[in-house]
């Protein structure tokens, strides 16, 4: 054995790296065990919240299964290419739009690229491009290339966003890749929450900094909004005609209930204005439903607080919102002012109806996401609420003291994707450039919007064209498979080693061991994720591992069947048999590597499950087995009938 000092040092090497490398796996079979014992969701909470840490490290460094094994979603995005080069035009008239339509409708149907086809459509409309697009002295053609190298670099842009997003949610090996001009193809393994990753893929994540409005001016904004609504009302209910636009308004109404309050408190620089008491005293003459509606429209879904500030309920949102989007009413509302509805609800009426802040706010921001370097989610400490904390680049800092400084007293909504999570009233200049985002439900969403601000935002919105999932019990079903497989497999092939080569079989079994166990660390150890066809990689590694043990124990017995002793021979056998081992190990490496090279998604990981697993078994083979058959030679425990 002191020849085989440092091949022990290499064994034992290695073997340590495998157990470390596979603790992690361990740790986190435990945490799922334990969290399983709890009853309730409280106690599960509290213990995450503790172990926090720990949980997280484990499940970032443990063995990964992919989506074949353990389940997930597959979804295709569609990039809105067109809604990026409709906002890229320096001017837009009805003629644009009508242009914008026609394309949007004929791209369902044309595989032509969307710059190529909008070149095709001007040309047909005898219209030169650079009316809307870049210089005047540009060419359809250039503009058009122009274009569509915005349009692939969005595409990469939001492919790489997304990789962030996904690479910080924590799933393992996701596959993300582009098809065509605008999809992105995403396989997510081990998903479960569908509805969160949706809106963690979706949301553009576009921050912005905005001055709340002076109320009196957005309630004589709304109530000219009323009357013009009014009046469409009444010619529809005189004449028949219908609404411009051909919106309906919502028939569920909700009555414009005055509050006993004293307005919005003084707080923090950083806190939501979201403890009113109202709805303690109700109007005592109250017209019908239908009544209101006709005569106040727009106030039959949106309420007033005694002191100024207007609300709806949440089953009036969407038709607010549809309200306020619509192109008669966008053209009564004043350039710089536009109205947002908060994010979470401010309180809850008698009948259980949550109620929501909407907010009149500048339509210019006065800052925006691009100029915060971090994000964190975490709890406030004064109510253990769940917040988002943000710190900002040099420029967002300075931009950010001079407006809070300027704004003292006043109000600054923080807008999330044309939501409003908070309106915190500005106390003092914040010369730190920080800023917190509350007004969030719980921890998940927290943790989502750190995710996206981190990320960055999307360069364009996109939107869900295909979207399968495979559930746990088919992976379940694709484990047992795998394993019933591996085991099979290394039963056979133990058995005939043992029957055929005898004690030297089992030794060339003990060896099999350690190279499933190291094939399985460095998976585990380099983060990649184990595949169905990666299961069928190790059980080709499996024959493959012990036939340079054959070829080995035949180079051997050729040599005690000519006179040799026993110790000659096995060195002999190694020796000779050494060049040939090596020869078909570097062969399968090779087509592995081709295969990884050339292949995709299930071929990449039965290609990467074979190089480990080739490389491992011409470890165990010449190494591990040699290691112990001097051992058994010095201490007299192998004879030549150890060899069959």
């Amino acid at each position: 054995m002191k020849n085989n000092k440092l091949k022990v040092f290499l064994i034992l090497l290695l073997t340590g790296l495998s157990v470390w490398s596979l603790v992690p796996t361990f740790q986190d079979y435990q945490f799922t065990k334990t969290i399983k014992t709890f009853t309730t969701s409280e106690d599960s909470l509290k213990y995450i919240q503790e172990n926090r840490q720990d949980i997280e490290a484990a499940k970032d460094k443990r063995l990964k299964l992919g989506l074949d094994l353990q389940g997930g979603m597959h979804i295709v995005l569609e990039v809105d290419v067109l809604g990026l080069i409709e906002e890229s035009a320096k001017n837009r008239d009805e003629k644009f739009d009508a242009i914008i339509e026609r394309v949007g409708k004929e791209s369902e149907t044309n595989k032509t690229a969307i710059p190529q086809l909008l070149k095709s459509i001007f040309q047909e409309e005898k219209i030169r491009m650079s009316r809307y697009f870049y210089d005047i002295r540009d060419s359809d053609d250039e503009i058009a290339d122009k274009l569509s190298d915005e349009a692939k670099e969005a595409v990469d842009r939001a492919r790489e966003i997304i990789r962030n997003r996904v690479d910080q949610y924590g799933v393992a090996e996701p596959v993300i890749q582009t098809q065509g001009g605008r999809r992105i193809i995403i396989e997510l393994p081990g998903v479960s929450d569908k509805q969160r990753v949706r809106k963690l893929l979706k949301g553009t994540a576009k921050l912005e900094f905005r001055l709340v409005r002076d109320r009196e001016v957005a309630f004589q904004v709304l109530e000219d909004l009323n009357k013009y609504m009014a009046l469409l009302e009444k010619e529809k209910t005189s004449d028949g005609a219908l609404l411009e636009d051909g919106v309906e308004l919502p028939t569920q109404t909700a009555q414009a209930t005055e509050a006993d309050t004293s307005g919005i408190p003084d707080i923090s620089a950083l806190t939501d204005t979201n403890d009113l008491d109202i709805f303690s005293e109700k109007a005592d003459t109250v017209k019908t439903d239908e009544e209101l509606r006709r005569e106040n429209p727009l106030f039959s879904i949106l309420g007033v607080l005694q002191n100024g500030v207007t609300y709806t309920t949440e089953y009036e949102r969407t038709n607010l919102q549809s309200i306020f989007a619509r192109e008669d009413i966008r053209k009564r509302i004043p350039d710089d002012l536009e109205f947002l509805i908060g994010a979470k609800s401010f309180a809850t009426a008698d009948d259980g109806t949550k109620l929501y802040y909407v907010y009149p706010v500048k339509k210019q921001p006065e800052l925006t996401g691009g100029v915060i370097t971090e994000a964190k989610a975490t709890f406030n400490p004064n109510d253990m609420t769940p917040e988002v904390t943000m710190t900002m680049n040099g420029e967002g800092t300075r931009k950010w003291a001079r407006i809070t400084g300027a704004n003292i007293g006043k109000q600054i909504a923080i807008v999330l994707d044309k939501t409003i999570y908070s309106a915190p009233v500005v106390q003092s200049k914040i010369p730190n450039g920080s800023s917190v985002i509350n007004g969030i439900d719980d921890i998940e969403e927290a943790q989502d919007l750190e995710i996206v601000l981190k990320a960055g935002a999307l360069p364009a919105p996109v939107r869900i064209i295909e979207e399968r999932t495979v559930g746990p019990s088919l992976g379940a079903d694709s484990i047992r498979a795998g394993l019933q497989a591996i085991l099979w497999g290394f039963s056979m092939v133990a058995v005939f080693m043992i029957f055929y080569y005898r004690s030297a079989g089992f030794i060339a079994d003990f060896a099999l061991i350690f190279n499933i166990i190291f094939v399985i660390a460095v998976l585990a150890g380099f983060s990649a994720a184990l595949t169905l066809p990666g299961i069928a990689g190790l059980v080709l590694t499996i024959g493959m591992a012990v036939d340079a043990n054959v070829l080995i124990f035949e180079r051997v017995r050729e040599e005690l069947s000519v006179g040799k002793r026993l110790k000659l021979s096995i060195e002999t056998g190694y020796d000779k048999a050494f060049s040939a081992i090596v020869d078909s190990h570097i062969t399968t490496l090779g087509a592995a590597f081709l295969l990884y090279t050339f292949g995709i998604g299930p071929i990449q990981g039965f290609a990467v499950t074979l190089m480990i697993g080739t490389a491992a078994s011409l470890f165990t083979a010449v190494v591990i087995t040699k290691v112990i058959i001097d051992w058994r030679i010095e201490n007299d425990k192998i004879s030549d009938t150890s060899f069959g």
